[in-house]
């Protein structure tokens, strides 16, 4: 009997658009290495001393500041998990080139003790243990009372490599407390304080269709209708802020399902600053996951209040590599509580429709001897070749030359000239040619002629840049997102040189 699963992600499918923030003021790049392996290190904090506004490091450790912090002489206090906590005099930055800044490791190896050839042991404690009173203390580390943050969101498609459709946001989100439900309570909303369209990379409307179950899917799971946009779908998978409520699988009600469902490990210590912390790996176990799928991540503890500062989690399918969905959240104490530091969710899925990759129009150049093929999406150029052209004229076989690259859509081929007749000239009638293409794709994968399914990646990601304690949601709030598309919400938009659009955008990748 098969194991198979249907895997729980919840989220709704109304998705939106977006436009390109250019940047009106010069701006410092910093990239953060870890000291002996070279590596970036990702998800940073980064603060400025003088006015306690912060931003975080993107994935590749890649950050960018204004150029006014270092003309008022300010300092930069970088922090990350696991590594020493650094303070860097903006005046000593560099322009015009990327600053790289060095992070060293601050990790702790345990003296491990197995009791019983089952659990962990350190301090009296074991890894199931730190877990469960972390799980119990989440109602004391994180806060009851309304609350808001303010930061920067974007959601995007991966297609082989290349961008799609990146969207980006301000985002005010009104929080009401952990013992309010995230999703349903009327004073958790968002406000959409800019909302664009980042035309610096490519749009294809066919990753954005909805999720349907045979146009558009997710491999072996189901959907559910909450989210009501992406950013919705990026706040329910966030287990630590929804502990009482369903999460996704396999932890489910974190609360409840989360230690019964894992086997954990504790693996060392790591510190943020002098705090200790622990690092706890988990997996699910076998019986949950069944022979198709299997699930892991890390779990990251604080040793004095148990507070839980980080979170990963992985769901694969046996067969495949690449994650089937991906969960990345950290919190950061402030005074008394913890709020969220930032959140990434993204997901594989499989698309296909209606569209066919095809060629949009043929001329033919007399003079240059050359036609002239314009295609009706972007080129994959690596697999343009002269050889998948054919021509003929008057059921005559032209011969081809060279096939060379015009731009992303066009492509110029052309014909040697012996094999051209003499009764062709600038007044022969395109319809006295035929031709045929084959084997060219484009830059989503596509073959000529066909309609293939597309794997593709959705991410979405939220970085937050301050928090005010104890600010109620304004009664007469406007531009409200909630359960509607970010696009409809996006009617007041900030300047586009706000600290805010500081994190590091994303890289043009073969586009």
């Amino acid at each position: 009997m098969s194991n198979l699963k249907k895997i729980i992600i919840f989220g709704s499918f109304i998705l939106g658009s977006v436009q390109v923030f250019s940047q009106g003021v010069e701006e410092i790049f910093c990239k953060l290495i870890e000291e002996g392996t070279n590596y970036p290190v990702p998800y940073a904090t980064i603060q400025f001393k003088n006015d306690g506004n912060g931003i975080v490091a993107n994935v590749d450790g890649d950050f960018r500041i204004p150029y006014r912090y270092k003309t008022s002489r300010d300092t930069l206090i970088i922090s990350c998990l696991g590594y020493k906590t650094e303070k860097i005099a903006v005046a000593s930055l560099q322009d015009k080139k990327v600053n790289s800044i060095h992070l060293s490791p601050k990790i702790e190896a345990l003296n491990q003790v197995l009791i019983k050839g089952k659990k962990t042991s350190i301090n009296d404690l074991d890894a199931y243990t730190i877990v469960k009173k972390a799980v119990a203390s989440i109602s004391l580390n994180y806060p009851k009372t309304p609350y808001s943050s303010i930061g920067y969101y974007r959601d995007y498609q991966v297609v082989r490599g290349n961008y799609y459709n990146l969207n980006e946001a301000i985002i005010e989100s009104f929080d009401a407390g952990f013992d309010t439900d995230i999703m349903t309570d009327a004073y958790n909303e968002s406000a959409i304080l800019s909302y664009k369209e980042n035309n610096e990379f490519s749009r294809d409307s066919t990753l954005l269709i909805a999720y349907d179950g045979d146009s558009k899917y997710i491999k072996n799971t189901t959907l559910s209708g909450q989210g009501g946009n992406e950013l919705g779908i990026l706040n329910v998978h966030n287990p630590i802020r929804n502990f009482e409520h369903m999460s996704f699988s396999f932890i489910y009600v974190f609360k409840r399902k989360f230690l019964e469902n894992h086997e954990f490990d504790l693996s060392r210590k790591v510190y943020l600053n002098d705090d200790v912390i622990y690092e706890i790996s988990f997996k699910a176990k076998p019986g949950l996951v069944g022979s198709s799928h299997k699930a892991h991540g890390k779990i990251f503890i604080a040793k004095d209040d148990f507070a839980i500062h980080k979170l990963e989690y992985v769901v694969l399918e046996t067969n495949n590599i690449n994650p089937l969905f991906e969960v990345l959240i950290e919190y950061k104490p402030k005074g008394d509580f913890m709020y969220l530091n930032y959140i990434t969710f993204n997901n594989r899925f499989v698309v296909s429709n209606k569209f066919v990759f095809d060629v949009e129009s043929v001329d033919f150049n007399v003079y240059e001897q050359a036609f002239y093929l314009k295609f009706n999406n972007k080129l994959d150029t690596t697999t343009v070749d002269r050889k998948d052209f054919r021509f003929k004229y008057q059921k005559r076989k032209l011969m081809v030359k060279k096939a060379e690259i015009i731009d992303q859509q066009t492509v110029k081929v052309t014909i040697a000239d012996w094999s051209l007749p003499e009764t062709i000239d600038e007044n022969t009638n395109m319809s006295a040619f035929d031709y045929r293409v084959k084997n060219i794709y484009d830059v989503t994968n596509r073959k000529i002629l066909s309609a293939p399914k597309i794997e593709a990646y959705q991410f979405r990601e939220f970085f937050a840049q301050d928090v005010f304690e104890n600010r109620v949601k304004p009664n007469d709030l406007k531009f409200i997102l909630k359960y509607k598309p970010l696009s409809e919400a996006a009617i007041n938009p900030l300047e586009s040189n706000s600290d805010y659009w500081m994190n590091t955008p994303l890289k043009k990748a073969n586009n």
